[in-house]
């Protein structure tokens, strides 16, 4: 694959992310208000998601969208890049066997709830096989995600100086 593939993808794989991510968060919206029985402002609904205990699942959602935004600023996206995003969202979002409490857990009861998010599951699924898949442990795939921020952190200087 050419650097441009390997970005493309990465970008696609990025924005069914993003679909899906917004479509948990108006599926909880919807829950929240029904059970409060009136329609929350947004201000409101932001302060309940960053501090209700019963949302603290979506924090590993929200970094791994945070670091996959980080990887797709780079000017080289290397097929080792595609690997760890691919493994970090399978483990997050596919993982066969979740923990009891983990994001995954309830982010499967989410998706067996309601319809909604079903398609953009399927199109995220979709978008991973094109990037490259690896056979290296869930360990090396973490730390080589953090190592996204040196990176571009070293690019944002390369290009002040």
């Amino acid at each position: 694959m050419t650097k441009s593939s390997h970005h493309s993808n990465a970008m696609q794989v990025r924005q069914a992310l993003w679909a899906l991510q917004k479509e948990v968060l108006n599926s909880l919206k919807e829950q929240f208000d029904t059970e409060v029985g009136y329609e929350s402002q947004p201000n409101e609904w932001f302060n309940v998601l960053i501090t209700a205990e019963r949302y603290k699942w979506l924090r590993e959602l929200t970094s791994l969208m945070a670091d996959i935004d980080i990887m797709t600023e780079l000017e080289l996206i290397s097929e080792q890049h595609g690997e760890t995003a691919r493994a970090e969202i399978e483990r997050l979002l596919f993982e066969e066997e979740p923990a009891p409490d983990s994001f995954t857990k309830q982010y499967r009861g989410l998706l067996l709830s309601g319809a909604s998010l079903m398609p953009l599951h399927s199109q995220l699924r979709a978008a991973l096989q094109s990037l490259p898949k690896s056979d290296k442990k869930s360990e090396h795939h973490q730390s080589h995600r953090k190592a996204w921020h040196e990176e571009h952190r070293n690019q944002a200087r390369k290009k002040r100086n």
